[in-house]
């Protein structure tokens, strides 16, 4: 898989924002839009950690930090992935794969809703680096099953990668793939479907985010487009893969996946940042959708 930025030597600027925001998110007043992840401070900066305790400041950075929408729109993508997980395990699949899977904690903070299904978890070696530091420095207990995997996405064969991991062939899979696929190139998103789909078995279901590929031409057709385009380009980490609006169940058709199901902005402000009377907690950033596809 085949990055076309090169962030092989640093540790990535957007797994540290997505931390900071599930962090935010689990201090959350309103029980309604209070995030899961209860381990997500853990991995910030003690200067970041002081800060998350006094309301105030927490919005302060949140606002002057954070792209607009991008908070929320982290808010909805973590709780509609935690599902996805959560039900991975109630119905006992057989490994689940975290493909650049940065400061997550699924594996930590559902370790007790697993009845043996092994979870590998792919990063970047800086990255992941890291956070068994920190996992270590605080005692943290794995839990049976979790296989931390460095990778080199730019050199290494995600295939024979897993495979040395001892990753299964023709199992029932999960893949999840968060906010990684608008930073490779066409040919990685390609590769690393066809990977997917042709070591799992059928049934098994690929969970990723995507961003429209009329932002790569820089058409601003959505809310907060503008500024996260900028953002993203500024730390490095620029966007350089995207699909057609409408056009995602086609793109994963001709890739041998289908779509269970498709989340916009709208759907996810809708499912998960609104009240019972309508009311909504924020605006989502309009770039990115949600996909869940199924091995045919």
């Amino acid at each position: 898989m085949t990055l076309k930025r090169s962030v092989e030597q640093k540790e990535s600027n957007t797994a540290g924002y997505t931390c900071f925001c599930r962090a935010c998110a689990h201090l959350e007043e309103d029980e309604l839009f209070r995030g899961a992840d209860n381990m997500a401070s853990v991995f910030l900066p003690e200067s970041v950690k002081s800060a998350l305790g006094v309301p105030s400041q927490r919005k302060l950075i949140i606002k002057d930090r954070i792209p607009l929408g991008i908070y929320e729109y982290i808010m909805a993508r973590t709780k509609l992935l935690d599902g996805i997980f959560l039900d991975a395990l109630k119905n006992k699949f057989k490994q689940i794969v975290l493909l650049g899977a940065g400061y997550d904690s699924r594996a930590l903070r559902f370790r007790e809703h697993n009845q043996g299904t092994r979870i590998f978890e792919l990063d970047i070696t800086p990255t992941q680096k890291l956070k068994r530091e920190i996992i270590d420095r605080e005692q943290i207990s794995l839990p049976k099953g979790l296989i931390f995997v460095p990778i080199d996405f730019n050199r290494q064969s995600l295939s024979e990668v897993l495979s040395a991991a001892g990753y299964e062939k023709d199992q029932k899979n999960l893949f999840l793939w968060e906010g990684v696929s608008m930073y490779l190139t066409q040919e990685a998103v390609d590769n690393t479907l066809s990977v997917i789909n042709s070591t799992s078995a059928s049934g098994s279901l690929v969970a990723f985010d995507y961003i429209f590929a009329s932002v790569l031409r820089r058409e601003n057709r959505y809310f907060g487009e503008q500024i996260l385009y900028e953002t993203v380009s500024a730390v490095g980490e620029g966007f350089t893969f995207g699909v057609e609006e409408g056009m995602i169940g086609e793109f994963l058709a001709e890739r041998g996946f289908k779509v269970e199901q498709n989340q916009t902005a709208p759907d996810l402000e809708k499912h998960y940042l609104s009240t019972e009377d309508g009311s909504l907690f924020g605006r989502i950033n309009g770039i990115h959708a949600i996909v869940v596809a199924s091995c045919l």
